[in-house]
């Protein structure tokens, strides 16, 4: 190793530096963060939400990014609930030198984290009083450092310590293990070149020509580090293709020329070419205990290409050979990929995409615990198994639309029942479906029919069906509105609206005779915009619940509704879209962005809009006040009910400012 490395060169690259290092705070919502925590023991910790972003939450979790054994790893939190409080448990891995704790919760606007008021909540792991594991130094420089907050998934939003705080930290560390120095060598050259621009040219290849003197005998990823710092960072090419050779000639099976078949094969465009090249890639570097945790989806993506080959040629026999190899992840982009879109485009009969989707689905169940969708420090343990099981329901609702397909009713109720409680219930589509079976099979729907009320996800067909059985029982039709409200509260919490305050662009349109307007944004009316398009099919799924919103405001004066067609380049957009509307009965007087200057697009004035949200996406709604945007949405749930309710209550509340 490198015990013996010129520590005074290395100093050389950076400044002298003497810092005071103050204790770690011990903050007010995480209590119990021992002092000098002791690799191989546990903490038992309290955290206590009130004060902060996850006051309100019912379920939290947390996780904690640790420094092992100069690797990275992510380590889940074992959270219990105490009262108002939470206990929070954490083993201190045997090598670790180094952990950062994080608290989260899910909710429907998205993901909710505590960093401690982007402080953090950070220690330092010793391997016995006053002394600090191996490591312990190089994390505490580089976690703070926001050169390096990209790799841990933005756990700062603005804190970060200087540039002289870390080189005085990570000097420590060579100073105090030089022999680990070969494992994060590379990191030195990062802080050298981002605070020595200057001088980095002239330094490094120093520091590196030392470095290299004691490199026999290491591991590849040394000379692949080095060699991509050579190519990459002082651009020398020369240096770089000697580099190249000693790993071709030391590490004829290793990581660098694994990868550099595995790119040749994303080249290849043919199928039957690519699909053999995938074989080859196979024998040349067979999948063993070698092959590094970092090159798992290099296997993982071979066996998708095997899996594409044969759906397109229809070798479904051999697809079945190979699904019980895959991972979970792998199964479930195959189902995504194929399957799925399969159906959806009808490309393949349903009878036989049932012969590979249902073992499909039963690999996924006895595999969805396999942390398949682990990489690297992205998702701890707990999160890649709840993002597995999110991917198996969202497979099992096709699951559901092919069994209909199939008119296999009692196979839809099945895979109905395997949905957790929480995921049902949430699609009007599936709702009907559901409905569709239970009737086919003579079973009462009363139920069903409620349950999708109290979540606000009945379609048409369904609210005439519970109204139906609303008044059979001697009911008042005067009255279902009310018991329909009634059932939408038992399962509805107070939400409070995302009200924005940002000033609205232009809008011009074209209307269908063909004269140009400019909107009025600042009339003091409330306005609702619908941004669409003839080739997209959520826009047009949601025009029902959006005729039913017109509908309800047409006599309104204090609020209109503008549906603006953009985001067009084909010939005959606009009779198109006049047609569709009246094809499908619906009275939505539409308008037609107008064409940039020079451009093949009517996207003029949404693109403006688009760049304010960051999405091209639509459909896109947009309720304008007094020149103002108050409110957007992007998408379509599928649910008009939940569509209609929240623009009427946008519309209402914004009536009352």
């Amino acid at each position: 190793m490198l015990k013996k490395l010129n520590i005074k060169l290395l100093v050389l690259a950076f400044c002298a530096l003497t810092i005071k290092v103050s204790a770690q705070e011990v903050t007010s919502r995480l209590q119990g963060m021992a002092d000098i925590p002791i690799s191989g023991t546990t903490i038992n910790m309290t955290y206590d939400p009130k004060g902060g972003p996850l006051e309100n939450i019912q379920e939290i979790n947390g996780y904690a990014y640790v420094f092992n054994d100069y690797r990275w790893e992510i380590e889940d939190i074992k959270m219990k609930k105490n009262g108002s409080t939470w206990n929070a448990d954490f083993t201190v891995p045997k090598n670790c030198a180094f952990m950062a704790f994080k608290f989260y919760g899910n909710t429907e606007n998205g993901l909710v984290t505590d960093t401690n008021q982007d402080k953090g909540y950070m220690l330092v792991a010793f391997k016995e009083p006053k002394v600090k594991m191996p490591g312990a130094d190089l994390a505490w420089a580089t976690f703070r450092n926001k050169n390096f907050n990209g790799e841990f998934n933005g756990y700062f939003k603005d804190f970060s310590i200087d540039g002289d705080a870390t080189e005085y930290w990570l000097k420590k560390e060579v100073q105090d293990h030089p022999d680990r120095f070969p494992e994060f060598f590379d990191t030195y050259i990062k802080i050298l070149k981002k605070q020595k621009p200057e001088k980095f040219e002239e330094i490094a290849p120093k520091v590196l020509t030392q470095f290299s003197k004691n490199t026999k005998g290491m591991p590849e990823e040394v000379f692949v580090k080095l060699r991509s710092i050579y190519l990459f960072d002082l651009k020398d090419q020369k240096k770089a293709d000697s580099l190249e050779t000693v790993i071709e000639k030391q590490f004829p099976n290793g990581a660098y020329l694994r990868f550099n078949a595995y790119q040749k094969i994303n080249k290849i465009a043919d199928a039957a070419e690519k699909y053999k090249a995938a074989n080859q890639f196979l024998t040349d570097f067979p999948y063993s205990k070698e092959v590094p945790a970092s090159q798992n989806y290099l296997y993982d993506n071979i066996v998708k290409i095997k899996f594409g080959y044969y759906f397109e040629t229809k070798d479904y026999k051999s697809i079945l050979a190979l699904i019980p190899t895959m991972n979970f992840a792998s199964v479930n982009d195959g189902y995504h990929q194929y399957i799925s879109k399969a159906l959806y485009l009808k490309s393949v009969d349903p009878a036989v995409i049932e012969t590979m989707a249902v073992p499909m689905i039963k690999e996924m169940k006895a595999k969805v615990n396999d942390l398949s969708y682990m990489q690297g420090i992205y998702w701890s343990p707990n999160q890649a198994t709840e993002n597995a099981k999110n991917q198996l329901n969202n497979e099992l609702v096709i699951q559901i639309r092919m069994f209909d397909m199939l008119k296999k009713y009692p196979e839809v109720l099945e895979t109905f029942d395997a949905l957790p409680l929480e995921k049902r219930y949430e699609k009007a589509s599936i709702n009907d479906i559901h409905v569709r079976a239970l009737e086919a099979l003579n079973k009462p729907i009363i139920e069903v029919l409620k349950n999708a009320a109290r979540r606000n996800t009945l379609s048409e067909g369904m609210t005439a069906k519970l109204k139906e059985a609303y008044l059979k029982e001697g009911k008042k039709e005067s009255d279902f509105p009310a018991y329909l409200e009634q059932l939408k509260k038992e399962n509805k919490s107070e939400e409070k609206i995302a009200f924005i305050d940002i000033a609205a662009p232009a809008i011009k349109v074209q209307g269908t005779d063909g004269k140009t307007k400019q909107l009025d944004l600042n009339s003091g009316k409330i306005i609702v915009i619908d941004f669409w398009a003839t080739w997209c099919g959520p826009c047009k799924k949601a025009f029902p619940a959006m005729q039913q919103l017109v509908t309800s405001f047409k006599e309104d004066q204090q609020v209109e509704v503008y549906f603006i067609s953009t985001q067009e380049n084909h010939e005959g957009y606009k009779k198109a879209a006049v047609a569709y509307l009246k094809e499908k009965g619906l009275k939505l007087d539409t308008y037609f962005d107008l064409i940039k200057k020079g451009g093949s697009t009517n996207n003029e004035s949404f693109s403006k809009y688009a760049a304010i949200f960051k999405s091209s996406g639509i459909p896109r709604k947009v309720v304008i006040k007094n020149g103002k945007i108050r409110f957007t949405s992007e998408g379509y749930s599928g649910n008009p009910g939940q569509l209609v309710d929240e623009l009427t209550g946008v519309i209402n509340a914004l009536k009352n400012e």
